[in-house]
């Protein structure tokens, strides 16, 4: 009669580990490829508004590919570093800008978050910050953005803020679909998205409440 082996709890946790980074290692692969064809197709497209629309497809889709490759797997549970993936993120949005006369400040604490709660902490980050390069600054003006992250009481607080144009000038960010986007990130992270405009410049700010589970490691 064959026996049936039983894994210790060490050696189900390491397989369930295995697993898992395998199915992240086919995701993120899916994404870099639907990333790529959204990159390829808009680079063919004839028309201005699509192209734009393909970038800000291929744009969303590198920001959940990020937040993927920030998911770690720790004492049984995905966790995400904040700080690290809001520095990828504003590195590749800087680095796709191409604006030399736009400096960008980070001002990050350490903060721990769900796993699940990685996507949309990214695509509200690129849809943020990436508003905010694109628009703030028209004509070449030289500027500033300050992306800020801080844990307040039971809650982490991202910011982001510019000394751009603000709000009156710049009708994309204030009617636009990426600032949709970013509202219903902000939601899905039970937090709400705060419009500031200030002297000169703007603000984007939302606070989203801390798990308990996540926050005690960070």
């Amino acid at each position: 009669m064959a026996q049936t082996t039983i894994d210790s709890p060490e050696l189900a946790l390491e397989r369930l580990a295995a697993r898992h980074r395998e199915i992240e290692h086919r995701v993120k692969n899916t994404l870099q490829l639907i990333s790529s064809i959204a990159l390829l197709q808009g680079r063919r497209a004839e028309d201005e508004a699509a192209r734009q629309a393909l970038r800000a497809i291929q744009q969303r889709v590198a920001a959940v590919s990020v937040a993927h490759r920030h998911v770690d797997w720790a004492d049984e549970s995905e966790q995400v570093e904040v700080s690290a993936l809001v520095r990828e993120i504003v590195s590749d949005l800087a680095g796709s800008a191409g604006r030399e006369g736009v400096a960008i400040d980070l001002d990050l604490e350490p903060v721990m978050i769900p796993g699940r709660q990685g996507a949309p902490v990214a695509l509200l980050l690129s849809e943020t910050v990436g508003n905010a390069l694109r628009h703030a600054f028209p004509d070449g003006r030289a500027g500033r953005v300050r992306v800020g992250l801080r844990r307040v009481g039971g809650t982490f607080e991202i910011t982001v803020a510019d000394d751009g144009v603000g709000l009156a000038a710049d009708t994309v960010l204030a009617t636009g679909f990426g600032l949709t986007v970013a509202q219903l990130m902000a939601q899905q992270l039970r937090g709400r998205l705060l419009t500031e405009p200030t002297q000169p410049g703007l603000r984007l700010s939302v606070s989203v409440p801390m798990d308990t589970q996540a926050s005690k490691h960070g």
